[in-house]
C-alpha cells in the first residue's frame, strides 16, 4: 500500500491487483515472474515491485551491504540475489518480489534497468545515521540497446596480478601454518565486488586441486582466497599440497562473470559462456573452457551440464529448466 499515494499523484485513474508474497524461495519467485509475463500481453499493465533494503545498520555499513543488492539488480543476477537473500547473505526484506519482477522482465523481452535513485533514512535532515533503511527505485523497460550478457567481461592486468598474490600467499599460509590470509579491501573497486571464481593448481602440467564458488556471496578478493586454499587442502580428489610442493605450483584463476537467463539457445557461445542448469534443486554447472576442450557443440553442452546437474540429457527443454550462461576470465601464470 505504500505505493498507492505515489500512484495517485500521477496516474489520476488506475486498477490495482494486490499481491503478497510470503514463501520467498527461488522456486515461488520463478512461478509468479513466470505466470506474470505470461498473464500480461499488453503495454498498459506495470509490475510493481515494493521491498526495503537492510535495516538498522550505520550509516556506512548500510551502504556497503546496499550496494550489492542494487549491482545484482543492475546486472540482471537474479539468481544469485534469489541464492544471498535467502541465506540472509544479502538483505532486502522484499527481495521475493524483486526476483519476480525480474524474471517477468526478462521473459517478456524487457532488456533495460535503470537505477534512478538510492538513499536510506540518514539521508534526511534529521535522519539518525546509527540505525537506517535502505531505499531505491529502479524501472524495468523495452529499448533499442542490446541485452548485456557480459560476453566482454575481464579484469585489468594489474588486478590480475593482485589476484595472483592473493593465491598463491593464501596456499602457502594454508599449508605452512594452516591459516586464511587476512585481507584489507583492494585499491581495484572491481575486486572489492560481489564475484564467484574458481582458483586451480597444476604441477608439472598435471591437476593438483581445483575448488570454486559459482556464487556471488563475497567480494572477489576473498573469493579468490578461500578458493585457493580450499584447493590446496580440500579438494577430495587429492592429498593435501604439502610444504615441499609449494614452489613447483602453477595457478589459474576463473573468475565468473554474472549469471544472465537464457531464453534461446542461439545465445549461447561455445569459449565464451559457460552454463549454469537448475530444475529445483538439481544444479549443475560447466566453465567456458570444458566445452572448448572437448570439442561439444552447444547441444552437447546443454547435456553435459545437465549431466552434471544429476538431471535426464534433455532436461535443458524441460520448461522448469532454467539454463543461465556467464563468461569466465581465465588468467594465470605463463
Amino acid at each position: 500500500e505504500v505505493q498507492i499515494p505515489f500512484l495517485q499523484s500521477v496516474i489520476p485513474e488506475f486498477k490495482i491487483v494486490p499481491l503478497v508474497m510470503g514463501d520467498q524461495k527461488y522456486e515461488s519467485c520463478r512461478a509468479l515472474g513466470v505466470s506474470l509475463a505470461n498473464l500480461i500481453k499488453d503495454t498498459k499493465t506495470i509490475i510493481i515491485a515494493s521491498s526495503d533494503l537492510s535495516h538498522f545498520h550505520d550509516y556506512n555499513s548500510a551502504i556497503k551491504k546496499d550496494k550489492k543488492v542494487l549491482n545484482a539488480i543492475l546486472e540482471w543476477d537474479f539468481f544469485n540475489l534469489s541464492r544471498n537473500l535467502n541465506s540472509r547473505i544479502w538483505e532486502a526484506c522484499g527481495g521475493g518480489p524483486i526476483i519476480a519482477t525480474i524474471i517477468a522482465a526478462e521473459k517478456s523481452g524487457v532488456n533495460t534497468v535503470q537505477l534512478l535513485k538510492y538513499a536510506n533514512s540518514g539521508d534526511v535532515e534529521i535522519g539518525d545515521k546509527d540505525k537506517v533503511v535502505g531505499y531505491s527505485s529502479f524501472a524495468f523497460y523495452k529499448s533499442e540497446q542490446t541485452s548485456k550478457d557480459f560476453s566482454d567481461f575481464k579484469l585489468a592486468n594489474s588486478e590480475q596480478q593482485q589476484l595472483l598474490e592473493i593465491a598463491k600467499e593464501s596456499v602457502q599460509e594454508i599449508v605452512l601454518h594452516n591459516n586464511l590470509v587476512e585481507l584489507k579491501p583492494s585499491e581495484f573497486e572491481s575486486l572489492n565486488l560481489d564475484r564467484g571464481a574458481f582458483v586451480t593448481l597444476k604441477k608439472n602440467e598435471q591437476l593438483r586441486g581445483c575448488i570454486g564458488y559459482t556464487s556471488a556471496m563475497q567480494p572477489l578478493n576473498l573469493t579468490v582466497r578461500n578458493a585457493a586454499a580450499s584447493a590446496a587442502v580440500k579438494d577430495y580428489r587429492f592429498s593435501p599440497v604439502n610444504k615441499d610442493e609449494i614452489e613447483d605450483l602453477k595457478y589459474e584463476i576463473s573468475v565468473l562473470s554474472p549469471f544472465r537467463l537464457t531464453t534461446n539457445i542461439e545465445q549461447i557461445k561455445i569459449g565464451t559462456h559457460g552454463l549454469f542448469i537448475k530444475n529445483g534443486d538439481a544444479e549443475g554447472l560447466l566453465l567456458p573452457q570444458v566445452a572448448v576442450e572437448n570439442h561439444w557443440d552447444v547441444s552437447t553442452f546443454l547435456q553435459q551440464t545437465c549431466r552434471k546437474a544429476g538431471l535426464p540429457f534433455n532436461s535443458w527443454q524441460n520448461k522448469d529448466t532454467d539454463i543461465f550462461r556467464f563468461s569466465a576470465f581465465v588468467f594465470g601464470e605463463e
